[in-house]
């Protein structure tokens, strides 16, 4: 498909006319609890059935890289993000094979850190799900808040998993999405400094080509294929929803980060480190 095939979808929503992008996690296998655990861990079979929706529906998974490269088009394609944040194993024995099966894209967002460790990505599988078209892109060196952190700090986080990814994989990371979705200007700035394009969000709006930020739409185990599809089209009723419910949580969030960031089940960088 050429890159003038794609197009940038026009939600239901005034004023937010842009690309869905799905933001998943964990996905788990027939013979495992398909529920409980955090709030992110989704049935592969949910994931498969999301993937023939995306087609039957017309939609074209699209790899992040292009989607902030694509100029707006009135061609009849239009163009649907798919991510992963935390590089779980299941990334490699879930997701990667239902990709190919349905001969689709996605990205990847992997802390270095965690890699080659038990129950996350090993650089073997890594290296061999970009050989089949997949990409690879920045959630930090670890998976720690970066609000907050010194420059020096945030430089490293930033730095040290696009360099290392860089090498690993020979081909550029433009893009970083900030661990627990927590990221402020100062990030942005960092981010934009250490030579990402982009910060891929978890706000709840389409992504719009060529922004310093990309709102990602999280998938939960709680998102129904009827909630999915409705997400897909970008239709009013939920994305307000959902993002009122962030509007609310906002302050609250912040102020928690700042005096008791365990209760929000989040890690900070250890002092010096």
């Amino acid at each position: 498909m050429a890159a003038g095939e794609l197009t940038v979808n026009r939600p239901a929503v005034p004023g937010m006319r842009g690309v869905p992008i799905f933001m998943y996690h964990v996905l788990t296998g027939a013979s495992e609890p398909a529920y409980g655990g955090t709030k992110y861990r989704l049935p592969a079979a949910a994931f498969r059935e999301h993937l023939a929706l995306i087609r039957r529906h017309g939609y074209q998974p699209t790899l992040v890289g292009r989607l902030w490269a694509q100029q707006d088009s009135t061609d009849a394609h239009p163009a649907v993000g798919l991510t992963f944040d935390d590089g779980d194993v299941s990334n490699y024995t879930l997701a990667y094979p239902a990709l190919v099966e349905a001969d689709a894209h996605a990205d990847f967002f992997v802390n270095t850190a965690t890699v080659g460790r038990p129950g996350f990505l090993s650089w073997p599988q890594i290296a061999e799900m970009q050989r089949a078209g997949l990409s690879f892109q920045s959630h930090s060196h670890d998976h720690v808040v970066l609000v907050g952190l010194p420059a020096a700090a945030l430089e490293r986080q930033l730095r040290d998993s696009k360099h290392l990814l860089e090498d690993r994989l020979g081909v550029p990371v433009d893009f970083l999405a900030a661990p627990y979705g927590l990221l402020n200007r100062s990030v942005v700035r960092a981010a934009r400094e250490a030579g990402y394009r982009a910060v891929c969000t978890s706000w709840s709006w389409p992504a719009r080509p060529g922004a310093t930020s990309m709102g990602r739409i999280a998938v939960y185990q709680t998102t129904s294929v009827v909630d999915f599809s409705r997400l897909l089209h970008g239709r009013s009723s939920i994305l307000v929803r959902r993002i009122g419910r962030a509007l609310l949580a906002h302050i609250p969030k912040r102020v928690l980060l700042r005096v008791r960031p365990s209760w929000l089940g989040v890690q900070v960088l250890e002092t010096g480190r």
